[in-house]
């Protein structure tokens, strides 16, 4: 399932905005968030600097919508969680890949 990042809806992790945000401001609050639950090993930042959580199922992939990049969370199953960084379509929807540039 993936966010649009201007019309939501909004999802929060512990108050953490996930939505729309630019994503330089968000992936240092991200890390800091899932390093805090003990998931060391799972956090990665993706061949486009998309930062993830293998066992959340989640990356903040970025789009471009208006000119200025926002997050666009994107949630899979954990079976799925290592190929949603990939640069190329594996498990994540063709369309997810059309929209991200």
């Amino acid at each position: 399932m993936a966010i649009d990042p201007l019309h939501g809806p909004q999802i929060t992790m512990d108050g953490l905005r996930l939505v729309g945000r630019v994503p330089s401001q968000l992936a240092d609050r991200f890390t800091d968030y899932v390093l805090s639950r003990g998931l060391r090993k799972d956090v990665y930042v993706s061949q486009e600097g998309d930062p993830g959580a293998d066992e959340l199922g989640l990356q903040l992939r970025a789009q471009r919508p208006g000119g200025i990049f926002l997050t666009r969370p994107v949630f899979v199953a954990r079976e799925w969680a290592d190929g949603v960084g990939a640069t190329s379509p594996g498990h994540i929807a063709r369309a997810e890949w059309q929209v991200h540039a």
